[in-house]
């Protein structure tokens, strides 16, 4: 307790001297380490989940995270009359008789006085316990519940906890919030031995930090933070492995990993796009470096998860997006510079930007978590890329197939060199997908068998992957029977990409089953996906009015030995022929 003394003295000294014209150090107080959602991580991974769930941007009025979430503690009251929660147009604002309101955020207060949305939440929750699926209206309005609960646990300064046990293993053990252990000192302050040093320390530097925010005084601040990052390192010190990990963390919220790989595949995809032009055809090396760039980036992001973690990058919709991202943009890289064919690098940087796009602009959970019980097997490494990769192959296929059908309408259907390239690259990517997406499908059986007893069930999830194969592999015999032809290849390889679709995304949605626990938190389809649909139908209506009857011969048979003899080599173009 003498310590206690001695600091107490010195942050009184420090009130009266400090130089009020310091700047906050948000930075400084984002390395403390909170206990929150299972794991250990810095505050600045809990202020900026926090601030993204509560008001669907990264940050709020420019502000950094750590600097919002210190403004929302110091001052709950003030800001209960702010429009924080984010809430976008749809059925839930109609129900809550709020359609007239200009922006899409509200205030704590706006939407309390709404008794119908506790109304709604009430029928959510019978229809949970009758085991009924959630309305879109009923799972949004959840959502809002969750958002208001935790600025309250802000607020009330419930959340996170910041008290590590002083002994035992720190990331296993449950961690104090903050009125837990100022309710602890307080009772025990007429018997000074009974609270150790190190609390006492945090809960006189937590009150620093707290008080200096409302009284807008940075000194204060500063000091308070450095002392409760340095208390909390001590009571750590014997666990260095979690210091380690934790600057990791810090590093990558610092280097913002996947926002310049998407920036570099998009800026990429551009170069590559350009380098088709006569006059612009030297920009493919540049396209080339841009797209290298993007890939480091993005590995580096998906390395760092990895390390912070503890496990592989893949285990929830997010992570499994990201993954497609990653595993589309390595082989059509690979494809370019052994093929030296700018289709592929083209097609794999622009469909990588726009996954990096969609990941991040999507309402899905972005949290490094930890593993649902389910997936805590080492299959998760193996069987669970080994699909997504598959999809990544039919995703190179789908952009392939649209510029092949681009060209082949401009072209009037005729082929040339440069299309017969195209045709060869999209079926060559469309075989290669569907033999890695067998063999998942395969592992998915081998993980099946040694967690539940049985290699198969006909889950929702593994029998649309079955589906999938099967709608792929049926066109690929067409294309080997002469059924299709190059143009119908192209034109199935961007109709049949909605199956991949619904089997990885909607079936999480509408379909319950082992796999629900790759859902995201809406039930609902969105907006976007009608769009994808409208546009895509609308794209290849346009195209069979344009190459109608050219798309192969129905009453192809199969080939006789003469006809074997003179047919082309496996090293000419696959889609050159018919």
């Amino acid at each position: 307790m003498k310590k206690f003394i001695l600091i107490l003295l010195a942050l009184m000294f420090t009130l009266t001297w400090a130089n009020a014209s310091e700047d906050f150090d948000w930075k400084l107080a984002g390395q403390i380490v909170v206990q929150d959602g299972g794991r250990l991580k810095p505050l600045d991974t809990f202020a900026r989940e926090t601030v993204s769930d509560v008001t669907g941007k990264d940050r709020y009025e420019g502000q950094s995270p750590v600097e919002t979430y210190f403004r929302w503690m110091s001052d709950g009251e003030r800001w209960a009359d702010m429009p924080l929660v984010y809430l976008p147009k749809g059925d839930l604002r109609k129900e809550l008789d709020l359609t007239d309101h200009q922006g899409s955020r509200f205030s704590i207060e706006e939407l309390r006085s709404r008794p119908r949305l506790m109304q709604i939440v009430m029928e959510a929750q019978q229809a949970n316990k009758a085991g009924d699926k959630l309305s879109f209206t009923q799972s949004k309005a959840n959502e809002i519940l969750h958002k208001l609960n935790t600025l309250s646990l802000v607020f009330s300064h419930e959340v996170p906890s910041y008290v590590p046990p002083l002994t035992g293993d720190a990331k296993t053990s449950t961690w104090a919030s903050m009125p837990e252990l100022l309710s602890e000192i307080d009772r025990d302050s007429m018997n000074t031995s009974a609270v150790a040093d190190e609390y006492a320390s945090l809960g006189l530097a937590f009150a620093g930090m707290y008080n200096a925010v409302v009284d807008n005084r940075p000194d204060i601040f500063n000091t308070s933070a450095e002392l409760f990052v340095e208390t909390q390192n001590s009571i750590l010190a014997n666990q260095p492995e979690i210091e380690s990990t934790l600057s990791w963390e810090l590093r990558y919220n610092s280097l913002n990993p996947f926002f310049w790989a998407r920036m570099l595949l998009l800026l990429a995809a551009i170069l590559f796009g350009m380098s088709y032009t006569e006059r612009f055809s030297k920009l493919r090396s540049s396209a080339v470096l841009g797209m290298l760039g993007g890939l480091a980036f993005y590995s580096t992001g998906m390395i760092m998860r990895w390390i912070i973690g503890g496990r592989a990058p893949w285990s929830n919709m997010y992570e499994s997006l990201m993954a497609i991202g990653w595993s589309l943009v390595i082989i059509s890289l690979i494809y370019e510079l052994v093929k030296r064919d700018r289709i592929f690098g083209l097609s794999g940087s622009l469909m990588g930007g726009v996954v990096l796009w969609l990941a991040h602009y999507a309402s899905l959970d972005r949290g490094i978590n930890p593993l649902v019980p389910a997936l805590q097997s080492y299959w998760l490494v193996y069987h669970v890329i080994t699909i997504l990769t598959s999809y990544a192959c039919l995703a190179i296929a789908m952009v392939i197939g649209h510029i092949v059908l681009v060209n082949a309408v401009k072209q009037k259907g005729k082929i040339t060199p440069s299309i017969s390239r195209m045709a060869a690259a999209n079926l060559h990517v469309m075989q290669v997908g569907c033999v890695i997406l067998i063999f998942g499908i395969l592992l998915g059986a081998v993980w099946a068998d040694s967690s539940w007893g049985r290699f198969w069930g006909w889950d929702p999830k593994e029998t649309w992957a079955l589906i999938t194969w099967f709608v792929y592999i049926a066109f690929l015999h067409g294309r080997s029977a002469g059924w299709l032809n190059w143009k119908g290849l192209a034109f199935v390889s961007v109709a049949a990409f909605p199956v991949v679709v619904m089997t990885y995304y909607g079936v999480n949605f509408y379909l319950s089953g082992l796999h629900s626990y790759g859902a995201g938190s809406s039930p609902g389809i969105p907006k976007e996906a009608f769009g994808y649909l409208f546009l895509e139908a609308g794209f290849l209506t346009w195209v069979a009015m344009k190459l109608k009857g050219q798309w192969g011969n129905p009453n192809a048979q199969k080939p006789s030995s003469s006809q074997k003899a003179s047919a082309p080599s496996m090293r000419e173009p696959l889609g050159a022929s018919s």
